[in-house]
């Protein structure tokens, strides 16, 4: 079904092209390619066919890295682009005043896409239409530490350590 779907768009737009091309003047014109919208590398806005309210679609999102879990060793979260929404400037938090929790109105608080990469992220974010801005990682630098540098001679006062 896919193949011929494609078949037919492929024969169309070809069509299209002889048809351009017949009508121009000069005969050494060249035929232009004509580019799905779907492989278009600029994002077409999401917003427009979706449907959903100005309110969802006007949004900012944050882009960014999440750090490693400290009770875990594994780098595997590290991997993937996390991209959140920014809180309402409304202020639409309130506290339940049954268990002293916090509650929103926010229907897209929640909300957490994650990414392979940071440009598929920002992709996605600009084709919904949302302003974003992006956290780069902070990375930690590992200084390379050894037990017999703790006997190491250094010029200069001796360190006092008192041990009670």
């Amino acid at each position: 079904m896919l193949r011929v779907v494609r078949k037919q768009y492929a024969q169309r737009a070809l069509g299209a092209a002889r048809q351009m091309s017949s009508n121009s003047t000069s005969p050494g014109t060249a035929v232009t390619e004509v580019v799905h919208p779907a492989h278009q590398r600029e994002p077409l806005p999401a917003e427009v066919i979706s449907g959903a309210p100005s309110s969802l679609t006007k949004r900012t999102v944050r882009i960014y890295r999440p750090s490693n879990n400290p009770m875990q060793s594994g780098k595997n979260a590290n991997l993937k682009w996390r991209l959140d929404f920014d809180a309402l400037e409304k202020g639409d938090r309130w506290e339940n005043p049954l268990m002293g929790w916090q509650s929103t109105a926010d229907p897209m608080s929640p909300v957490r896409l994650d990414f392979t990469t940071k440009e598929d992220a920002i992709h996605f974010a600009e084709k919904q239409g949302w302003s974003h801005y992006v956290q780069e990682p902070q990375f930690r630098a590992i200084k390379p530490k050894s037990y017999k540098h703790n006997f190491v001679y250094r010029p200069g006062k001796i360190p006092m350590v008192h041990t009670k």
